[in-house]
């Protein structure tokens, strides 16, 4: 059976993506990533982290999550991923208590909240002023065609400016687009781009050749 992994490589490749544009995209740095389709959970963070890498990753490629983090959970097992417990807690003292007040646990809960809320702002933030998502769904790299008309479409965030070989395209209210495209020549450059209203651009080409 194949593992998360692995799936996510072959889905990568297929779409002809690198990891430097799903870095770009999905905000997890490329030795994460990596790391990921090589199962090497050695180098990734805690358990929590790396579903959340996986969902991130899966929802860019446009697969199941749910049947990702199943796959996951059933191959990232206690007994093969033992967590590690500090030795503090492997032997705990037994004159050491918490003694729990309504001051502690009010204390507790306001932190709790502010760590939440700003890193809501946070994750805003990142939102607003990184690159904007797109995904490009048609046509593939590399792709060979008989048609001198080709379909452009994907998906980008909504608020943003789409183009096509710098020529603006409508998305509709979810940022899905499709456009298309008249190949002129043997060899065929498609350039798309999206651009936030803060001024970031994320571009993807696509190499498209029409047969004679």
């Amino acid at each position: 059976m194949r593992t998360v992994g692995q799936i996510l490589k072959e889905e990568r490749e297929k779409k002809f993506y690198t990891l430097d544009e799903i870095e770009k995209v999905t905000k997890i740095r490329k030795e994460l990533l990596l790391a990921l389709e090589n199962d090497d959970y050695s180098k990734l963070p805690p358990s929590t982290f790396v579903q959340g890498f996986i969902k991130s990753y899966g929802k860019f490629l446009g697969l199941d999550k749910e049947k990702l983090l199943a796959i996951y959970r059933r191959e990232f097992s206690d007994q093969k991923n033992p967590p590690k417990i500090l030795e503090s807690f492997r032997n705990p003292l037994e004159t050491s208590r918490i003694i729990l007040t309504p001051a502690k646990v009010l204390s507790a809960i306001v932190v709790t909240l502010v760590i939440i809320f700003f890193g809501y702002l946070w994750y805003e933030y990142r939102y607003l002023v990184g690159s904007p998502f797109l995904e490009v769904s048609t046509p593939t790299d590399q792709q060979n065609v008989e048609s001198q008309i080709v379909t452009v479409s994907g998906k980008t965030i909504p608020e943003a400016k789409l183009t096509i070989n710098n020529q603006e395209i409508e998305t509709d209210s979810n940022g899905n687009f499709s456009q298309e495209l008249k190949l002129s020549e043997s060899v065929n450059k498609i350039l798309v781009s999206s651009t936030s209203k803060f001024g970031k651009t994320t571009q993807v080409e696509r190499t498209v050749y029409l047969k004679d």
